[in-house]
Formats: C-alpha cells, structure tokens, sequence
C-alpha cells in the first residue's frame, strides 16, 4: 500500500516536473503533454492491475469524461482574470470550477 503511493507520487512528480520545464521554452509542447490524460491512463492500468471489476472502470472513465470537461472551465477564467493579477486568476478560476464540479458531483450521484 505505502509503495503504491510512493510510486504514485514519484510518477505525478515527475510528470508535473517535465511539463513545467518543457512549458517554460515549448509551450505548446507542454500544453500537448498536459493534454495528454497520461494521469487517466496510468490509473486505469492500476485500477486494472489490482483487479478492479469492469464496472467501477467503466463509472470511473465515463465520469473522468464529465470532470474534464467542466475542468475545462479553469483555463478561459483564468485568461480573462490574468490581466487583472495572476494570484486572482488562479484563484478565480479554482474557486469557480472548483464550484462547478461541486454541482456536477451531486448531480451524477
């Protein structure tokens, strides 16, 4: 248990780590990885490899599908706040997506 979230941990960091870098001289490189569900992907493997039964994959992926989208919410908040002050936009942006998947949780349960 304590090992699979270390590798867990390690694996985020590093993937948080490469996109960081590569965004600060490639943004759109890093955008593209970002894009990636790599983190969606890796969980289904482990969820997979523990012997997750086909529903819960099948639960996790289709509501995976609904939260991506009103994650999407985040990025055209925080653009048109940015010019106002970047810790506002951050904030904004989290605060009112946060909120929408707050609404879409209860929804869906």
């Amino acid at each position: 248990m304590i090992l699979d979230i270390i590798i867990k941990s390690v694996v985020g960091g590093i993937i948080i780590g490469v996109v960081s870098t590569l965004a600060q001289k490639h943004p759109t490189a890093g955008a593209f990885i970002m894009g990636i569900p790599i983190v969606s992907f890796i969980t289904l493997v482990i969820m997979q490899y523990s012997g997750v039964d086909f529903q819960t994959l099948k639960t996790f992926s289709y509501q995976t599908v609904y939260f991506v989208l009103v994650s999407l919410l985040f990025f055209p908040i925080f653009v048109w706040i940015y010019p106002i002050g970047f810790w506002l936009a951050i904030f904004s942006g989290a605060i009112l997506t946060g909120s929408a998947m707050i609404v879409l949780a209860k929804l869906i349960s």
